[in-house]
């Protein structure tokens, strides 16, 4: 599963955003570029968890994490490895 695909996929599926999943950057900032505001930042938090199977603590649901595509990507292949080094 590539990681940035689906969190594009997200983006454009679950949060409506207007620009084509193609056209999305690793570095756009999710909230300059795709316009998330404060409840759609919660909602991208559940939908990967739920997508990835991962839980996101709450130190990690932070601005360093969840401002760009890139920051999100690193933080869920993260936490993958993370939960395959724990089964």
């Amino acid at each position: 599963m590539n990681v940035l695909q689906t969190i594009k996929g997200i983006l454009v599926s679950e949060l409506l955003v207007d620009i084509p999943a193609e056209r999305m950057q690793p570095d756009d900032s999710l909230r300059d570029v795709y316009g998330l505001d404060s409840l759609g930042y919660v909602e991208l938090r559940v939908c990967i968890e739920q997508t990835f199977g991962i839980t996101i603590d709450d130190d990690d649901f932070s601005p360093e994490h969840f401002a760009t595509l890139g920051g999100i990507q690193a933080l869920v292949e993260h936490l993958q490895k993370d939960e395959e080094m724990v089964s």
